[in-house]
């Protein structure tokens, strides 16, 4: 129970709420510690006998250490620190649940592929007979206990180039098949080894000192029940409004801007050109024929020649001011909200997102040497320049105009003037628009951030147009050269677009047996939170039990009077900071649980 000063226990007609260990729950469950050994009588060989053992100095010390060491651990975790388990993937790729691993065969992308662990093959006793066979059963939050108890997709999308992996192709070998007989068929399910999901440590009363911020990863205890702890993404504070608006969250009719270093941890790979196809021009299986999203113009002229056809690009010209253009075509699912890590990527839409973030390294031949890289759609488009001498500048597409007009770096957040460039020299580079506002930096150091002025009406009338039409903007993603250069390690990421998500009641329900009724803070269905209240969504937007979805508020808080999709102050548990063990390795097939940790994916959550 908490101590009466918590100020998070805020109503004292409302019961405290308990922790995941009295619960059972396995959902963020945190590990039960180990019990500590007793020591024995010792024989007296000598005379035959059993006597009590003799106080041993060093022993004792070492008990006393021990045991100390545990009251401090205990306290430390009670009051400080706790560890959870992530159960599910409604916060990847951020942090992963329970989930298979994956390397495309194609361009040797490695990713994470979700298990869901609420379908598991378990031995079920039949009641008349007794008899205990196996099959697939359905649980209500399930926990991984067996490795190979769980099924894969049949095809996991590959979120680089797009192959499709079959599931007897994933890394989890040996792949266990078994036939699952229904009354009507049967079919042969893939069973791979399963890795556990990252755990995590939360700082429990950090909001004691210091309120919630939005974008912090919080784990709290779901409302619907309260018999869950969950952990997503806070986006709503008291006193705000919340809508949803073409994949953006607005804040009291204000796009939500991020912080950089939470900007970049909520990126999502759309291609990565280091990770170039070896079957490239080749048809695959699903029939398509897979190309080089990046094409150069002119493809071959006497101004230039473009070279796309592996992991690294070149402009070759024989003259110093030549222009080249390299631009981002739209193919396939590229640019789109697809996410690998889902079963179904196209689960709950399919949408082209605008908010990109482009990286690459740029080495210049000619003296005359510029760049000029431009990112989004018509309505949000900005452009920067940099020129030989160094000069920087910044630009945003006027729609009314059709023209770019410039931004003044007085009217920039930050804006630092580069020294002139060497050719011959490697340039890191790396251009973001994201909720209108741009940022460039230059060798990791950011250059220039711009945020333009971008409101609820705004993005309303975009969506008019769009539901009017029935088209959405296809960006642009473009890099202009001047002279010969090379680029390498050319990456495009994207940022997470948040689906319209529909309310999510249970099958059985009669309230809403179409699924038609929209989510809370959808577009059209804001929400305004009172205090003590907060709005929480998962980085998975396309398929994540967040505030959007819940249908129910648990009878304790109905005198509260909570609408759906809030969370109340004192269900917030803590933040969480740090992935202190990710999912690791085997030593061996032989062994069944992944005990190497993956040093590598230790990292603190931004």
């Amino acid at each position: 129970m908490e101590p009466d000063n918590n100020p998070l226990l805020n109503n004292p007609n409302t019961p405290p709420v308990p922790s995941a260990s009295d619960t059972g729950s396995p959902a963020l469950a945190p590990p039960v510690p180990p019990a500590v050994a007793t020591v024995p009588a010792v024989k007296n060989r000598a005379a035959g006998n059993h006597i009590p053992a003799k106080p041993n100095p060093g022993l004792r010390e070492t008990l006393e250490t021990v045991i100390l060491a545990l009251i401090l651990a205990f306290t430390f975790r009670t009051f400080c620190v706790e560890a959870f388990v992530i159960p599910t993937g409604s916060m990847a790729p951020t942090l992963s649940g329970a989930h298979f691993r994956a390397v495309c065969p194609m361009c040797g992308y490695n990713f994470n592929v979700n298990a869901n662990v609420d379908q598991q093959w378990l031995p079920v006793r039949d009641p008349e007979t007794g008899q205990i066979t196996s099959t697939m059963v359905q649980l209500n939050n399930g926990e991984l206990t067996d490795p190979n108890a769980i099924p894969a997709p049949g095809y996991s999308m590959c979120p680089n180039c797009h192959f499709e992996i079959p599931a007897d192709d994933l890394r989890g070998k040996p792949i266990i098949k078994r036939i699952y007989s229904t009354n009507n068929s049967s079919e042969t399910l893939h069973f791979p080894y399963t890795y556990n999901g990252d755990r995590i440590l939360v700082m429990k009363y950090l909001y004691w000192f210091s309120p919630p911020k939005r974008w912090d990863v919080v784990v709290f205890r779901e409302p619907m029940f309260g018999k869950q702890n969950f952990i997503k993404r806070l986006v709503g504070l008291p006193g705000n409004t919340v809508e949803i608006v073409n994949g953006d969250v607005f804040i009291n009719g204000k796009i939500a801007h991020k912080p950089v270093d939470v900007e970049k941890a909520m990126l999502q790979v759309v291609y990565n050109n280091d990770f170039y196809p070896i079957d490239a021009g080749k048809q695959r299986i699903n029939g398509n024929r897979w190309s080089n999203p990046w094409v150069g113009e002119p493809q071959i002229s006497a101004a230039g020649k473009w070279f796309t056809g592996g992991p690294v690009i070149h402009f070759s010209t024989g003259r110093p001011d030549a222009v080249g253009h390299l631009n981002f075509i739209q193919r396939n699912s590229y640019l789109y909200n697809d996410l690998g890590y889902n079963a179904n990527p196209y689960w709950n839409g399919h949408h082209l997102v605008g908010n990109l973030y482009l990286r690459t390294v740029w080495i210049s031949r000619s003296p005359d040497s510029a760049v000029r890289m431009t990112v989004g759609p018509a309505t949000n488009r900005f452009r920067v320049t940099l020129a030989h001498d160094g000069a920087l500048k910044l630009f945003q597409f006027d729609t009314a105009k059709s023209a770019y007009q410039p931004i003044s770096p007085k009217n920039m957040s930050i804006f630092h003037a580069p020294t002139a460039l060497q050719p011959g020299k490697a340039y890191r580079l790396a251009f973001s628009n994201t909720q209108h506002e741009a940022r460039f930096w230059i060798n990791g150091r950011l250059m220039l951030q711009y945020a333009a002025p971008w409101t609820l009406t705004d993005a309303l009338k975009v969506a008019d147009i769009r539901r009017s039409t029935g088209e959405q903007e296809t960006p642009r993603i473009q890099i202009d050269v001047t002279g010969g250069c090379t680029l390498r390690h050319l990456l495009l990421m994207r940022d997470i677009y948040y689906t319209q998500m529909k309310i999510r009641f249970p099958g059985n329900s009669s309230i809403d047996p179409d699924g038609t009724l929209p989510g809370t803070g959808t577009m059209g269905h804001p929400i305004t939170l009172k205090k003590g209240q907060y709005f929480m969504l998962g980085d998975n937007s396309n398929d994540s039990e967040d505030s959007r979805a819940w249908y129910r508020v648990e009878p304790v808080l109905r005198n509260m009077h909570l609408p759906m999709g809030v969370v109340p102050q004192r269900y917030i548990l803590g933040r969480a900071f740090m992935v202190y063990w990710p999912a690791g390795f085997r030593p061996m097939r032989a062994i069944n649980w992944a005990i190497i940790p993956n040093i590598g994916r230790m990292r603190f959550i931004r």
